[in-house]
């Protein structure tokens, strides 16, 4: 576990994938990657190589949630994980 707490935090610690935490956090259902971007102006200036490195890096950590649906990804925020390492996903 301590290992998994580990990748989680480092996953964290970046401050655009914590905008995506932060956003995911705020919404009540899946949502594709371009809603993230667009309602978050910080992240105009990322491409979309970056903006879908900082997503493989919150997945792979467990922190953020992938479904396809067709062709699209659905992200949503792994608040169950979140609450298990003592991070309330809601004062992020």
């Amino acid at each position: 576990m301590m290992h998994k707490t580990t990748v989680i935090f480092k996953a964290l610690a970046d401050d655009t994938r914590l905008s995506i935490v932060r956003k995911l956090a705020s919404m009540d259902k899946p949502v594709p990657s371009c809603d993230i971007v667009e309602a978050c102006a910080s992240f105009a200036e990322l491409s979309q190589p970056a903006m879908s490195h900082h997503f493989s890096k919150l997945v792979d950590a467990g922190v953020v949630i992938e479904q396809k649906k067709g062709v699209q990804k659905l992200y949503t925020l792994n608040t169950e994980l979140l609450t298990t390492v003592g991070v309330d996903p809601n004062k992020l």
